[in-house]
């Protein structure tokens, strides 16, 4: 049975957008905006602090306040660049920022927002770097309870 018009039209209502400030993150943003401009849909653009980052200064504690203040000063510029591209294509958006776990806090946050796709980005990378580094979109792609669009970044 295949969906009328009007449905499809309606598929998407919300989309997510994890973010993380990197070039691949930055490069899923624009491909958000443009589904979110084209499909006239709701946007949400997420950055989440991770609780314990496998890459901080060597001897910080992830405890230690100021570790965690700079981290969450730099989330913040991240969703405000965000935001003010997504302002620049005249699309309202809403931000949300967290600390936990980010695949888990994505997949959390599409669920009770009730987005219906999921954006990220990833970068091509092979061999020890890419089963590392792909962990979150995997693990997004394995638990999301909606589709999932990753937007690879080719250099």
């Amino acid at each position: 049975m295949g969906l009328g018009q009007d449905e499809e039209r309606q598929m998407f209502h919300k989309i997510l957008l994890a973010t993380g400030g990197s070039p691949w993150s930055n490069n899923a943003l624009g491909w958000a905006l443009r589904l979110a401009a084209s499909l006239h849909t709701d946007l949400l653009i997420v950055h989440i602090f991770e609780d314990d980052p496998p890459f901080q200064p060597q001897g910080t504690p992830s405890t230690d306040p100021q570790f965690k203040e700079q981290i969450e000063a730099s989330g913040q510029r991240i969703l405000a660049q965000a935001a003010q591209r997504a302002a620049q294509e005249h699309l309202a958006c809403r931000i949300v920022s967290q600390w936990g776990s980010i695949p888990e806090h994505i997949v959390q946050l599409a669920s009770t927002e009730q987005c219906d796709l999921i954006v990220m980005g990833t970068r091509h990378l092979i061999g020890e770097k890419r089963l590392m580094t792909g962990r979150i979109c995997n693990t997004v792609i394995a638990t999301a309870q909606c589709p999932v669009l990753v937007v690879p970044f080719i250099q």
